[in-house]
């Protein structure tokens, strides 16, 4: 699944139109000045170069062509970009997870190292063992490949390549397992 958007200024052989692809969460892990935190306020020159490094790695224009974009048509592809690749795939699909969920279909199907198809995960409910490890974790990105690995059976390597749309729907459920308690998870029907 992919996103095309008409962009008034762009034109490609007589094409306004672009596509906008998923980024994985490792990818996106990697665009500047991503993990500076929600509290640090970045300078028009950091926004700039994580906007660009955004718009690089979610289309296929090339640094020539994004030298070229119009201003406006800049503004309109971050913009949709951002709008498309940080909303969870349980939106997209108009299927919100709930504690009554204990696997999950990909909206973005992904290989792992041994080649293997991923398309679905399944919810292992963690133990107090799991909670007390996770007590001595002190490092964010640590804590939740930790409780990834747990509650999804996906390791580092697996996240990363994990559609940042996927991992965005998850992530509430696996955060869920720890920090709810069990009346949380009864159906509710």
């Amino acid at each position: 699944m992919k996103k095309t958007i008409k962009l008034p200024f762009y034109n490609r052989n007589g094409n306004h139109e672009i596509d906008i692809k998923p980024i994985s969460l490792g990818e996106f892990r990697k665009l500047p000045y991503v993990n500076f935190g929600v509290d640090k306020e970045l300078i028009p020159s950091e926004l700039f170069q994580q906007l660009k490094a955004m718009i690089l790695a979610c289309t296929d224009i090339s640094t020539e062509e994004f030298e070229e974009l119009s201003a406006p048509d800049f503004t309109q592809l971050h913009e949709d970009i951002r709008a498309f690749i940080l909303k969870p795939s349980d939106e997209i699909q108009e299927k919100p997870l709930s504690g009554s969920d204990f696997e999950f279909e990909l909206l973005f199907p992904f290989a792992n190292d041994l080649n293997e198809s991923i398309s679905r995960i399944k919810f292992v409910v963690p133990k107090v063992k799991h909670s007390e490890a996770l007590a001595e974790i002190t490092e964010d990105t640590a804590r939740e490949n930790f409780m990834f690995s747990v509650v999804c059976n996906l390791d580092k390597p697996d996240m990363e390549a994990m559609a940042l749309n996927d991992y965005l729907a998850i992530k509430p459920q696996v955060g869920a397992f720890f920090q709810l308690s069990g009346d949380y998870f009864l159906p509710t029907t």
